[in-house]
């Protein structure tokens, strides 16, 4: 309880305990809704699904048919973890987790130019006049704003190995054997999931990274890696089917009362279930699909002739608010040397048709396709 002085007297205002705001390096509050947002890593990826996750949240993923383009997302997760000094968490399906992180892509180093400085210095002159364009962002040129709390990657590079022993970096894959382990009732939720289930609990109450606990100024990154697949198997097709649904749960209890943000990927290619792909989308706040055109007859259109595959923006968050945010669908992404871009799809003009018509003048008409 507050209060200031007012001329009728003392005002007092409410304030809910726990609510101050915390002030975590490589994360800003969100103003439409109060919730604290963290970077996918994608300055791109962050625009479209209104800004970065959610702390507190799960973001689905639904892996390209070569789990090729999911794979970059991933990297960039755990990389902006990295530059931010952010706790780590990494189980992979596919492949071993140490193998993930030698892969990961470097932090780009802005480079400063004398000659750049002084173009600054006479555009700063011409800007006096307007001066409210001084602040602006910048902007990509498909017109999307660099939030700052993201950190731009280099795809040919990968990342310093000493920047990796610097962060906290806890690893786990279902392909290790744990013969001792005595945890949640495997009636429930079998192993290897249980057990993946147990150390993530652990390392956040360990870490102090519940909200219960005061004085938090840093938060966790959870990524598990092809949920789904063959290593992750215990049992019986319908047990699998009942782990997932399960896990995905219980994480999501979890972390709605922890500092941490997790990404799960999910081979769709493998788990061809639609109804078990519903319900898992139901259980996560975020959920992005990628469609890669490896293989496909859409790599022939001209459409797409910039891009390597398309992006579907499934489902957001609904956090603190009533309003249900706006989706995406025309969305495609292009694999660069050194960067993985989403852009908005666009129709490319129809050269074809446009010389067509060149060589006829505007009241002349057209030669009928029967004429010889």
């Amino acid at each position: 309880m507050s209060s200031y002085p007012n001329k009728t007297g003392t005002v007092k205002s409410f304030r809910k305990k726990g609510t101050d705001s915390v002030n975590i390096r490589g994360t800003r509050v969100f103003t439409q809704n109060a919730q604290v947002i963290t970077s996918t890593g994608s300055s791109t990826l962050d625009f479209f699904i209104g800004g970065g996750l959610a702390v507190g949240t799960v973001c689905l993923i639904e892996e390209d048919c070569h789990n090729t383009y999911s794979d970059i997302l991933v990297k960039y997760f755990l990389t902006e973890g990295v530059a931010n000094n952010h706790r780590l968490f990494l189980s992979s399906g596919d492949k071993l987790s140490k193998n993930i992180l030698k892969e990961l892509p470097s932090i780009k180093v802005p480079e400063v130019k004398v000659e750049d400085n002084i173009k600054d210095s006479a555009l700063k002159e011409e800007l006096k006049i307007a001066w409210r364009y001084q602040n602006q962002q910048a902007t990509f040129a498909s017109g999307i704003k660099a939030y700052s709390h993201n950190h731009g990657f280099d795809l040919s590079k990968t990342l310093s190995e000493e920047l990796l022993q610097s962060c906290s970096i806890t690893t786990w894959d279902p392909s290790e054997k744990c013969p001792n382990y005595f945890g949640i009732d495997q009636n429930f939720i079998t192993f290897p999931m249980s057990y993946l289930l147990q150390r993530i609990s652990s390392e956040i109450t360990c870490n102090g990274f519940r909200t219960s606990s005061k004085g938090c100024d840093n938060i966790m990154r959870i990524a598990i890696t092809s949920l789904g697949s063959p290593l992750w198997h215990s049992g019986s097709e319908k047990n699998q089917k009942l782990n997932m649904i399960r896990f995905l749960y219980l994480l999501k209890a979890l972390l709605r009362t922890s500092y941490a943000v997790a990404v799960v990927t999910v081979p769709s290619y493998i788990v061809q279930d639609k109804i078990l792909i519903s319900r898992i989308r139901q259980i996560c706040d975020t959920v992005i699909s990628l469609e890669c055109f490896v293989g496909s007859s859409k790599k022939s259109n001209p459409l797409f002739k910039e891009y390597n595959g398309l992006i579907q923006i499934v489902k957001l968050p609904v956090l603190n608010t009533f309003l249900y945010p706006t989706q995406m669908t025309d969305l495609a992404f292009k694999l660069k040397r050194k960067d993985f871009v989403i852009e908005r799809l666009h129709l490319p003009p129809d050269f074809e048709e446009a010389q067509g018509d060149a060589g006829f003048l505007g009241c002349s008409g057209k030669p009928s396709k029967l004429d010889f």
